[in-house]
């Protein structure tokens, strides 16, 4: 008995993997999240406590071994689990000196304005932590990244408080609020379970810029305060695993997937609920042209260095300046590359719109009635 009560510890203690089985109800997880430790310290008290009070000739040694194995279980309860993992920043210091930076010019920047603030988080340093929380003004707002189906995407949460990584579906993470512990889906914002659904995260524009374009900005942002070693290689908790999974066509937790693309084919699809239409492309095609112009949905995309922004594009026609300014050439009015007006007869700075530049499997799990706008061709299809 004592043995069955072991394995059934050791269950609870990794309850986390059932994450990667996708049929796996995600009320089991919810509820795994919540009570797996209280669950895990009234067994072992619970079964302790029964075998001092019922043994007559002290405590047996053949009951050792079992003990041994609940007390590991208890080990895992808190160290096995995505929470654990990847453990949320909550209001970083930022800083304003960029000399003090350990970064390349190369290295990708996720760039918020919002409330009138700009701050610049390095995607490499939130892919080890998967949420960062942070105020402007009298905002909260949490920053995630998705490391399995890359997707970024920054949400405000004033209204429920900072959010952590609670679980795992679909092969993309569940984010949760402190206060409530709601599930939410990161990739469709939308709740799952708890006390706050059904409820669907607010998400706010954002841009992801090279560093060495960010740092040359007229109005520069502050900036997260990293070391070196917040930059280090991503990898899971497991050996080699992290590394097996990106180099194949693993989607550890989605299985049933669609295969026109690789999996970790890069797609950079359209989300901005104010475009009539949900569009993606392909994101070396898009690469390769550096600008592309949506006429039919009034959008621009413009690439500098290996990241894409897209702005709103009525009555104006955009292109890009040595990777530093933007010009509608209508009326030779210039912007720098986050939308800023500069100079020109148009005096309003460009409204971003919202994209994400993730993986294909993700995508077309998410975004299953989203259509493809090849580049090369001009042909539309999915």
């Amino acid at each position: 008995m004592l043995y069955i009560i072991a394995f059934v510890s050791l269950i609870i203690g990794m309850g986390a993997i059932f994450t990667l089985v996708e049929k796996f109800p995600v009320k089991l997880l919810y509820y795994h999240f919540h009570f797996r430790k209280p669950l895990i310290w009234s067994i072992f008290i619970g079964t302790l406590t029964y075998q001092i009070f019922n043994s007559t000739d002290g405590f047996p040694t053949g009951a050792i071994a079992p003990f041994v194995i609940m007390g590991f279980a208890i080990i895992l309860t808190y160290k096995v689990h995505q929470s654990n993992w990847f453990k949320a920043v909550y209001f970083p210091k930022l800083t304003d000196d960029f000399d003090s930076l350990p970064l390349s010019d190369d290295q990708e920047m996720a760039v918020i304005e919002y409330e009138g603030i700009t701050k610049a988080y390095p995607l490499d340093y939130v892919i080890h932590h998967h949420i960062v929380n942070d105020t402007f003004k009298d905002k909260t707002i949490a920053l995630t990244y998705c490391a399995m189906c890359r997707s970024i995407i920054p949400f405000d949460v004033t209204d429920i408080g900072p959010l952590f990584v609670a679980s795992f579906k679909n092969a993309n993470m569940i984010v949760a609020d402190k206060k409530t512990g709601t599930f939410f889906q990161q990739a469709s914002f939308t709740s799952i379970i708890g006390k706050l659904h059904p409820l669907s995260l607010k998400m706010i524009p954002f841009q992801v810029l090279p560093w060495g374009t960010v740092k040359n900005l007229k109005n520069q942002p502050q900036v997260v305060i990293i070391k070196k070693e917040d930059l280090r290689p991503f990898k899971l908790p497991m050996p080699g695993v992290w590394k097996k999974v990106m180099s194949s066509e693993l989607t550890p937790g989605l299985s049933n997937k669609d295969k026109t693309f690789p999996s970790k084919t890069r797609i950079v699809g359209i989300i901005d609920i104010t475009i009539s239409e949900q569009v993606f492309y392909l994101k070396t095609e898009v690469l390769e042209q550096k600008v592309v112009i949506n006429e039919n949905l009034n959008f621009t995309l413009i690439s500098i260095g290996n990241t894409i922004n897209g702005f709103r594009t009525e009555n104006i026609n955009l292109r890009l300046k040595d990777n530093q300014i933007i010009e509608d050439t209508i009326s030779q009015t210039n912007w720098d590359v986050t939308g800023k007006h500069l100079d020109g007869p148009v005096k309003a700075d460009l409204e971003n719109i919202a994209i994400s530049d993730e993986y294909w499997f993700s995508w077309k799990k998410f975004h299953p009635k989203s259509k493809l706008i090849r580049l090369k061709n001009e042909s539309n299809i999915l």
